[in-house]
């Protein structure tokens, strides 16, 4: 004689399915939910940049009125400072900036180089944090060789320097490309992690 099942076996099994349904809900939340987590995380560090980009800007402006002249270039002369050393200049003996500031984007290709450049590159010199990209006109730009000379007009026109990040694809445009200048500033509307460095320069943002 057949018997029919128990309440509590019944009970059971609805029990798995609705936890079944609920695990499938979960998942579809968290695969909606976490692109747009890291979206905002991204756009949070982009912001982060501009902000330290402005500081940078008003500390080299600073010193600029005070100097009548950008802080050197680290490649100046073929004295291969890094950013950290040069922006060091910032900080003392006069405090134009309170503190280096180590760039909120990494490059990845740069960290991980061989041999990865010098410590002076580095907050602290510990060779796991590179401050922002520095640059004058007197060398990477203006008053070098005519193709220098154009590129930098193209990218920053009469600037006599320019600050910048990485950005969030984590990887460096190379300045001394000839097309630079053309396509290479970060901008959001082509996807919140796309190609692209984000730049200050004097009087604008680039």
């Amino acid at each position: 004689m057949r018997t029919s099942p128990s309440r509590s076996s019944i009970s059971r099994a609805f029990t798995l399915i609705e936890l079944l349904v609920v695990v499938a809900i979960i998942a579809i939340l968290a695969a909606i939910a976490v692109p747009n987590f890291l979206e905002a995380q991204v756009r949070s560090k982009v912001s982060r940049v501009r902000s330290d980009l402005r500081t940078l800007a008003t500390g080299i402006e600073s010193y600029t009125i005070d100097n009548n002249r950008p802080p050197f270039d680290g490649a100046r002369g073929g004295d291969h400072r890094g950013w950290a050393t040069v922006q060091t200049g910032l900080t003392t003996p006069i405090s134009y900036l309170t503190s280096l500031l180590p760039d909120v984007f990494q490059d990845a290709s740069l960290l991980s180089s061989s041999p990865a450049p010098n410590t002076s590159f580095y907050v602290n010199g510990n060779n796991t944090r590179h401050a922002y990209d520095y640059g004058t006109a007197e060398w990477h730009g203006v008053g070098g060789d005519a193709a220098s000379t154009a590129r930098w007009l193209r990218a920053f026109g009469y600037s006599q320097w320019k600050i910048g990040s990485c950005g969030p694809d984590l990887v460096f445009v190379d300045t001394t490309a000839d097309f630079f200048g053309f396509g290479t500033r970060y901008d959001s509307t082509n996807g919140t992690v796309s190609t692209g460095d984000i730049y200050r320069s004097q009087g604008t943002t680039q």
